[in-house]
């Protein structure tokens, strides 16, 4: 089924919903959502690729975007930060936040804002370019969550799978493509604390001397900015 009939399968839900709210029961329209379980027909179960053998059950992104935006009129992200890297051993971790507004129910027309973060791990600087996106779009999930079990926030264990990047989608990329791709985002950067979440990255063994002494160069660029503007 597409989005558009799952969405449909919430309609017993919705229209509940739909009904505290007309009635300015916003109160029991909110517990409602946390209190309700979402359709079995929404729900994926997967196969967990940081426990092998392990599955976790989880709600596409696509269809969780579509019930906000049913149920609260309005929703979607507001900001996402620049993805925070870093490095141990060889291993990286990115870390994406996210800002998600919706029309909250109380406020009626004016939106409230909700954070979500999330964390993924690769063991090869190569996937860096992978984890970041799917980051981003489990930061999204994991600020939806925040509003009941309607959302999926009850459907695992509290400890939830931290997933990696599926080896089965993995397409590496040379050395010399992944310094010019992390070249692109050194010069993408805004300001000096932004820049500066690369430095693991870019004196990594793997990467050359020449990302290396841009780095350095972008960074005396941002700090003068900064200093010539305070």
């Amino acid at each position: 089924m597409n989005v558009k009939e799952l969405l449909k399968l919430g309609e017993p839900i919705f229209s509940k919903i739909d009904k505290l709210v007309k009635a300015e029961k916003y109160e029991e329209a909110y517990e409602l959502i946390d209190g309700s379980e979402p359709p079995k027909e929404w729900i994926l179960e997967l196969p967990s690729k940081s426990s092998p053998g392990d599955t976790y059950k989880a709600l596409p992104i696509d269809l969780m975007e579509a019930a906000m935006r049913r149920i609260f009129g309005s929703a979607g992200i507001e900001t996402i930060n620049q993805p925070t890297i870093v490095s141990d051993k060889g291993r990286f971790a990115v870390t994406v936040v996210v800002s998600y507004y919706y029309n909250a129910f109380e406020l009626k027309a004016f939106p409230r804002n909700i954070d979500g973060i999330a964390t993924v791990f690769c063991n090869d600087i190569s996937l860096l370019e992978l984890a970041s996106p799917k980051a981003s779009t489990m930061a999204v999930k994991n600020a939806i969550k925040q509003l009941g079990g309607l959302f999926g926030k009850y459907l695992n264990r509290p400890v939830e799978d931290v997933e990696f990047p599926g080896e089965e989608q993995e397409v590496k990329l040379t050395p010399e493509e992944m310094a010019k791709n992390i070249a692109q985002k050194l010069l993408s950067c805004k300001t000096y604390e932004e820049l500066k979440s690369y430095r693991l990255v870019v004196f990594d063994k793997k990467m050359p001397l020449d990302l290396q002494s841009m780095y350095e160069n972008r960074l005396r660029e941002l700090a003068n900015t900064a200093k010539n503007i305070g």
